[in-house]
């Protein structure tokens, strides 16, 4: 089943504009990614797609109005919307896990979810909350299935089992998603949507799209690259203009000049000669060629400017950040131990962690990542260091948010500048800086992306970030990559991100757990 979006409009009833606007899309069979930045209407387009929201105008063929959140379980053939949250489980679960069809059954199978798993679904980990939702969709074999954010909080094996699963999957698929390994595997187009007029001069203030035939790393490529060629050739084209501009000024003077070896107002009226010759001079022409060279010129120029205009010009946008010059040089020595939680053990080996040092640090969940973080850490404090670590989290609690925006409130102005400076390389967007000065309630990637911002304003010896993609937008995390890849202090960066790793780290932890001992772990 393919789906023919065609001149929708959509806009929420708090905004004074379109969100969407006469906006037209067709998505075939196979896999689709939708990307783009936080609030330009992923999810919001998903759940127009699936009858969830209804658009102002326009239509969808395709889609289905009778579609709710998670795996509720439509006939076969229709469509199922699969949300970022888990926390209810889906409304299917115990008919489709106990149903006597083995094609529905087996994707429960493949996706390990077995009978003890669901009489404790509120304890679950997200992970596996996550198999469970979707195992329920593709049992229900929907002709359209639509999934946001799928891996977050995922570790790279259970992402790759729901990947193999949906891989498999034979009707038409959109996933929104910011993770460019899992999208690359399964998706063989890519939808980029933005804000034009955020991203084009002259654009409109709505949602438009960028296609691309392939998957999201691929696309990125091709987006960077054509923003760099259509804001190359307004350039050469606005300089061509104003190179003939001053070609033009040159023959403006001349032909002013011209003009007056030609006035008889200089010349005494006694002086018949010279008014004869001046006279001669009108007739035959002499000293137009200036003029007419000036009228071609300006035929020139207005043709240059339109050729100009029909480019659209992509906007530059500054990204990094620059942290603060520190003393802190000394290394951290991690020394051989055995660290224990309850009945778990994680052994770790002796290194060193010196400036510059940035450290992958990967491995299931549970396999005690979090515990070598916590000890890295205390060592620090113990140390007397304790000022020079900064620990982003995976979750962020209340208190903790109340503490950061205190931390900002608390700032002079230049100061809360400067942060605000940080926040829009990181991929905020101005509206969103100003809610940040009111106080309103950020979502939990912007959050995020603040603590990071007060943060670089400070001396640093260590940087430690715990899943720092989580919640936040591809383009978001391709500014952070960007700007953590230029940083020199020293970072431990725990992430399934293997894309953001890649370009940020240059070391590699694995936290891996004994295959016969169970509950023992070595960092390695």
């Amino acid at each position: 089943m393919s789906i023919q979006i065609t001149k929708i409009n959509f806009s929420y009833p708090e905004s004074n504009a379109n969100l969407f606007e006469d906006f037209s899309l067709q998505i075939a069979e196979g896999w689709t990614c939708v990307a783009g930045s936080n609030g330009c209407g992923k999810s919001t387009l998903l759940k127009l797609i699936a009858g969830l929201l209804v658009p102002d105008g326009g239509k969808i063929v395709g889609g289905n109005a009778s579609a709710k959140s998670g795996a509720v379980g439509p006939a076969a053939g229709e469509m199922i919307y699969c949300a970022q949250e888990t926390a209810e489980p889906p409304e299917n679960l115990y008919a489709a896990f106990w149903s006597d069809d083995n094609e529905a059954r087996k994707f429960f199978s493949r996706l390990c979810v077995t009978e003890e798993m669901l009489e404790r679904y509120e304890t679950l980990s997200g992970g596996e909350k996550k198999r469970i939702q979707i195992a329920c969709a593709l049992a229900e074999r929907p002709a359209v299935l639509l999934l946001d954010e799928p891996t977050n909080h995922l570790d790279a094996k259970t992402a790759r089992m729901i990947c193999e699963a949906l891989g498999d999957f034979g009707g038409t698929g959109i996933i929104v998603s910011h993770d460019r390994a899992f999208a690359d595997n399964l998706c063989a187009r890519t939808v980029y949507l933005y804000n034009e007029a955020a991203a084009f001069a002259g654009g409109r203030d709505c949602v438009v799209y960028d296609s691309y035939p392939c998957g999201l790393t691929k696309a990125l490529e091709l987006r960077q690259s054509g923003a760099d060629q259509s804001r190359g050739q307004w350039e050469r084209l606005n300089a061509k203009a104003a190179a003939e501009r001053g070609r033009s000024a040159a023959l403006e003077a001349q032909n002013q000049k011209a003009k007056a070896r030609l006035s008889k107002k200089t010349i005494d009226s006694r002086d018949h000669d010279a008014q004869r010759k001046i006279d001669t001079a009108r007739i035959l022409g002499k000293d137009r060629s200036t003029g007419d060279a000036k009228a071609r010129l300006e035929t020139q120029i207005r043709q240059t400017e339109s050729e100009r205009d029909s480019v659209k010009k992509a906007l530059r946008r500054k990204e990094g950040f620059a942290l603060s010059q520190s003393d802190y040089s000394k290394p951290l020595v991690v020394d051989e131990a055995v660290l224990e939680a309850g009945s778990y053990k994680l052994k770790i080996k002796r290194m060193e962690i010196k400036r510059g040092t940035k450290i992958a640090l990967t491995g299931e969940n549970g396999a005690g990542k979090s515990l070598f973080v916590r000890h890295v850490i205390s060592l620090l404090e113990k140390a007397g260091r304790a000022n020079e670590v900064l620990y982003l989290p995976q979750e962020i609690s209340d208190a903790q948010r109340d503490a950061i925006f205190n931390e900002l409130n608390g700032l002079e102005e230049s100061e809360r500048g400067e942060v605000l400076s940080t926040l829009y390389r990181l991929g905020s967007e101005p509206e969103r800086l100003e809610g940040l000065k009111r106080g309103d309630n950020l979502s939990p990637g912007e959050l995020r992306k603040l603590m990071i911002a007060l943060a670089v304003q400070k001396p640093l010896s260590l940087l430690v970030l715990d899943e720092p993609t989580n919640h936040m937008d591809i383009t978001s995390v391709v500014a952070l990559e960007n700007a953590l890849a230029a940083l020199d202090c020293a970072m431990i960066v725990v992430s399934h991100d293997k894309a953001f790793l890649q370009k940020v780290c240059n070391a590699s932890f694995v936290a891996e757990r004994d295959k016969d001992q169970g509950k023992i772990s070595v960092v390695q």
